[in-house]
């Protein structure tokens, strides 16, 4: 150790003889995922110029007890530069009152991480230093003159704690990779710790740096946002700056081994490891894929081959929360991809491009078509997040097509990130318990098609509703829209708290019925809430006589319009109905033994409110209280959760006042 000669990469022994063996946690409950990581709402990635002035460092007399996360990530954020010349100094200050915290071993890294990401490395006063492993500031200069890394700082400090750190070596999907790359370039490190009895994952380089606005070229981006663009995408180096990806401290091995592969097999931390050609080939999924809950229900791949000039991709998300996710894409072409066909197919006329990718949403499931113009390579990126919060990238696909799509239609209409089946626009626009959950049916022709939605009390009086019906035809060499509005009628029955809709279309194609709200009349105030796409190419499910008995039964019972019934003889009903269903074996996913569980939950959780609030105790209010923000009705009961909770703080007031 002390002082290193110029251009000498500094490196420490990967792993010691006297570490446990590398092994999964054998308690999956304390893994963390990316699920546990707050990626949306008030969530961003910490940049250091984005932390508050610590103002003055306390002093030990006056310094408070540390025992949360956030006490630890504060108090490391405030260590004095003067600590840097000192590793029994800096070392003491960050981890010296851990002890008696909440996780002490996991604190302890955490509060090295946050300290090292907060360091200055990139300064040229910082660059002509000389640099040394004597010093934690020896380290840093070393880091600046990228003679270590941030795993091997990492590791020292790790070390002089007296945690045990490994240093990891592998390949990673980052930088300039693209799905279907197979050359990922050289070795990249990360490291694991052994804390709280087992090997967790730590990628100090990608915690402690992110790189902002770095783009690769090469591809024409034909759509964005719902808007068109056709226009190259330039490549861009971006800035890198300092940062917190909290995301990457304690990584769950299931969800990095899509992002990182090791050289040693063990250190995937898995008890099913996954081959080097598997990583390649595996779909190039992003951190906040997992924060929502994600999973592929196709191929888990980074490249799909078009057949018939059509490729499909299918999500699935956890049931509660599916409803409050919005999701959108970009839609690129490689250039020198039959590129001269690109500036002579109307097919992508800047009119018709955002209208071949279709996002097709059925409850929890997404199924993503993209239909092919003209062969070529293209890349499908895919954004999500809860409604109203910023989009991020969740995964991106790279498309290959061999042969293009016979009458590649484009879509009837761009539905923006609203797509096609009820989502969160539609339920935050009053329209509940949808009888058609999926956003795509086959076309019935020349039969009537009928769609029903339960309103929610509070837009009953003031809702108002537009549909249209809008198809594509080929009118001289170019695609046009064309309405069949007096082909669709809605019924909104405000007693019954219903609305319906009805369409009756003689011919064959692809329509797409548009659901519009307001409280208002005015033209200027509709809102797109909800789409449906209907085909004459889907064909309808053959199903037994049976079956079919016991689905229009159900149907029956949703349709139910007796309000005379009380809620408690609707759910006997639905029960009974579900289980005429489950006798003739259909299946628990199907569309509409999913709404009828829906509906059945609605009216459970009414009653358990009810019953909250005749009960007038702490306990059995505060659990509804839990249970209903915790279910996919959070928002549809928001008022009888402000209500509900206001009684429980004033019975747990009176509760204080009586002791």
């Amino acid at each position: 150790m002390g002082a290193t000669g110029n251009g000498c990469v500094v490196k420490v022994e990967p792993t010691l003889k006297s570490y446990p063996d590398a092994a999964p946690n054998p308690d999956q409950t304390k893994v963390k995922r990316g699920t546990q990581v707050q990626w949306f709402s008030n969530w961003t990635a910490q940049m250091d110029d984005d932390v508050e002035d610590p103002g003055e460092v306390e002093t030990d007399s006056d310094m408070p007890e540390i025992r949360t996360q956030q006490d630890v990530d504060r108090h490391a954020r405030q260590a004095p530069a003067a600590l840097n010349n000192s590793f029994t100094n800096l070392i003491t200050y960050l981890t010296g009152d851990l002890d008696n915290s909440d996780r002490p071993e996991v604190f302890k890294a955490r509060a090295l991480m946050v300290w090292l990401s907060i360091q200055d490395v990139d300064s040229k006063e910082v660059k002509r230093k000389e640099g040394n492993t004597d010093t934690p500031e020896g380290y840093l200069v070393l880091l600046a003159q990228r003679r270590t890394t941030y795993s091997t700082v990492f590791l020292v400090l790790c070390r002089k704690t007296n945690i045990q750190c490994t240093q990891i070596e592998g390949i990673c999907k980052a930088g300039d990779y693209q799905p279907g790359d197979t050359d990922l370039g050289g070795l990249c490190t990360w490291n694991a710790i052994f804390v709280e009895g087992s090997w967790h994952i730590v990628h100090p380089f990608w915690i402690c740096r992110c790189i902002v606005g770095r783009r690769t070229g090469g591809w024409i981006k034909l759509e964005a946002g719902g808007q068109t663009i056709g226009k190259r995408e330039e490549a861009a180096i971006g800035v890198i700056k300092n940062a917190f990806e909290e995301y990457y401290f304690m990584t769950n091995p299931r969800e990095f081994i899509y992002m990182c592969h090791p050289t040693e097999e063990r250190w995937q931390l898995l008890d099913q490891t996954v081959t080097q050609q598997r990583f390649v080939d595996q779909a190039d999924l992003s951190p906040p894929f997992f924060g929502l809950g994600l999973v592929m229900k196709t191929q888990d791949a980074c490249v799909y081959e078009a057949e018939n000039g059509e490729a499909m991709i299918k999500l699935e998300a956890p049931a509660k929360n599916a409803n409050a996710i919005d999701m959108y894409y970009e839609f690129l072409l490689k250039e020198g991809s039959e590129e001269h066909k690109l500036e002579e197919h109307d097919l992508l006329s800047m009119e018709s491009m955002p209208r071949l990718v279709a996002m097709i949403r059925c409850g929890e499931r997404w199924r993503i078509r993209v239909r092919f113009p003209v062969e070529g390579t293209y890349q499908l990126r895919l954004f999500g997040s809860p409604n109203r919060t910023p989009l991020l990238r969740i995964a991106s696909f790279r498309l290959d097509c061999q042969s293009r799509r016979k009458e590649c239609i484009p879509l009837p209409i761009d539905p923006k990130i609203v797509g096609f089946g009820p989502g969160p626009s539609t339920e935050r626009s009053g329209l509940l318990f949808p009888s058609h959950r999926s956003g795509q049916y086959p076309l019935l022709k020349s039969k009537e098609m009928r769609f029903t939605f339960h309103l929610q009390e509070e837009v009953v009086r003031t809702l108002h509703v537009r549909t249209d019906l809008i198809t594509s035809r080929y009118v001289n060499g170019q695609f046009v829209q064309h309405s069949l509005q007096s082909s669709v009628k809605t019924e909104v029955q405000r007693k019954k708290r219903e609305m319906s809709i009805t369409c009756l279309i003689d011919d064959s194609g692809e329509y797409a019925l548009t659901i519009s709200t307001s409280k208002t009349e005015s033209s200027d105030s509709y809102n797109n809430v909800c789409n449906y796409l209907l085909s004459s190419d889907l064909a309808p499910n053959k199903e037994s006589n049976y079956v079919r008995f016991a689905k229009n039964n159900l149907r029956k019972v949703l349709a139910s319009d007796d309000n005379s019934r009380s809620d408690k003889d609707v759910i006997e009903d639905i029960q009974t109905a579900l289980e005429k269903c489950r006798k003739q074996h259909v299946p628990e996913d199907d569309e509409e033994v999913e709404s009828a569980n829906i509906r059945l939950q609605y009216l459970l959780f009414k009653i358990e409110i009810h019953d909250a609030k005749l009960r007038e105790n702490w306990h059995i209010t505060e659990r509804t209280v839990r249970r209903l923000q915790q279910s996919r009705f959070a928002h549809t009961f928001r008022k009888k959760i402000k209500e509900l909770s206001e009684e429980r703080d004033k019975m747990a007031k009176k509760r204080e006042e009586n002791i």
